[in-house]
């Protein structure tokens, strides 16, 4: 029983380092791109784009 609590940070070390999944990855950094994406496209000031303008256009059509 000693001997099984001494090793115990050993056995916890081992336990946390567990690789994520490769899906959980993918969506980890695809939220972060389409964030990007979405900051970009939508940032009046960069983009230019604003929902006023979008209502003006559709009026005129």
């Amino acid at each position: 029983m000693v001997e099984e609590l001494d090793n115990i940070e050993a056995f916890e070390a081992k336990e946390t380092s567990r690789k994520l999944p490769v899906g959980w990855l993918i969506l980890f950094w695809g939220l972060i791109i389409w964030g990007i994406y979405y900051f970009i496209a939508y940032t009046p000031a960069i983009s230019g784009w604003s929902q006023e303008k979008a209502y003006e256009e559709s009026v005129k059509k």
